[in-house]
């Protein structure tokens, strides 16, 4: 009998916000995840999260070797970039629209985006879960072409530290 591995669909089972302040990329605590976070999950699109998580590799090259081998090097992040619900305009008369992504995500602000899978998008953070912790500087923000009747979308470029924490923090219950 072949082993089962249980896989589970990430629709409705992602969160991801922007906080201010985080004193520990390694260990987050529940207050500084819920202390004036702006929740990105409903204004990302399903594919809305971009970060390219690599590492160069060095080559070792050593008198004594007959062959050139390789070891780890620096790692990176690139290709990093938000799409974003983008409600810029409205029409005349009507109430303005929230628009709370890009109103907060101005190019120069600095923070920390904070990612969960696996648990539904509205649960609340608490201690032991694991999550990605990327402290951030916001970049650009850029218009995305569309066909007619879709959502107007804008991309919010952004930097992501090296030091970022991919799936290897752990939400602390302290403050």
């Amino acid at each position: 009998m072949p082993n089962t591995v249980n896989a589970h669909l990430e629709d409705g089972r992602l969160k991801t916000i922007f906080v201010d302040e985080i004193a520990d990329v390694t260990a987050p605590t529940v207050t500084e995840l819920t202390t004036n976070p702006l929740d990105l999950s409903y204004w990302l699109t399903s594919d809305g999260f971009k970060a390219t998580h690599s590492q160069d590799m060095i080559d070792d090259d050593r008198e004594g070797a007959a062959a050139v081998g390789q070891i780890p090097g620096q790692e990176k992040y690139s290709d990093t970039s938000l799409q974003v619900i983008d409600n810029i305009n409205v029409k005349a008369g009507e109430a303005k629209e929230a628009n709370d992504a890009v109103e907060r995500l101005t190019q120069g602000v600095k923070g920390y985006i904070v990612r969960r899978r696996g648990l539904p998008t509205d649960d609340a953070f608490a201690a032991g879960q694991i999550v990605s912790v990327y402290p951030v500087t916001i970049g650009i923000k850029t218009p995305v072409a569309h066909a007619a009747n879709q959502r107007q979308m804008s991309t919010i470029s952004f930097s992501a530290d090296p030091g970022s924490q991919d799936e290897t923090a752990t939400v602390a219950a302290g403050k």
